[in-house]
């Protein structure tokens, strides 16, 4: 197996799943930072989405003792086409999901709220190709969030070069 990128595991040590969580992933692709988030996980569960369909079969593939075990789906879906009904989710990680961040606020910035459980939080990572783009990127996404009233904590890591926005649930 290839190594595990380093984008990946510093959004999931930031993700910090628990045992027991409850763990949505949009934009799983082939299921690596599935995989990590599935080894925190002993009687939690892992929902994992993706718009390809061969990802998503990769992922499977990937996690396969996981699925068999019940602790992780993957579904071909995009983040809009989610149902609150799936949730209510602990956590929700996308890692490099530009849609937070270029053009307008879709339906999904509706949604997030509904997915996650009371005190629930999002996970929104990226490594742009231009690391030039670290500031743009987190202070775009974090005011977003901030006008329909979540808690936004911003992190800029030059050295990866990665960026990341946690934001806890409001209401």
């Amino acid at each position: 197996m290839a190594a595990i990128p380093v984008r990946l595991t510093w959004a999931v040590d930031r993700l910090a799943p628990h045992p027991g969580h409850r763990v949505l992933e949009v934009g799983c692709g082939r299921g690596v930072a599935a995989e990590l988030i599935c080894r925190a996980l002993t009687d939690g569960t892992l929902l994992a989405v993706d718009r390809s369909t061969g990802a998503v079969r990769a992922a499977e593939a990937r996690n396969a003792a996981a699925v068999a075990a019940g602790r992780a789906a993957f579904r071909v879906a995009e983040l809009a086409a989610l149902d609150p009904a799936d949730g209510p989710f602990d956590r929700i990680l996308a890692v490099d999901v530009n849609l937070f961040w270029v053009g307008p606020p879709g339906v999904e910035y509706a949604l997030l709220p509904r997915l996650l459980a009371p005190g629930g939080e999002l996970h929104l990572c990226w490594q742009p190709p231009d690391p030039g783009r670290l500031t743009t990127i987190v202070d775009r996404v974090a005011a977003r969030l901030r006008e329909t009233g979540w808690t936004v904590e911003p992190a800029v890591r030059p050295d990866g070069p990665f960026c990341a926005v946690t934001a806890r649930r409001p209401g």
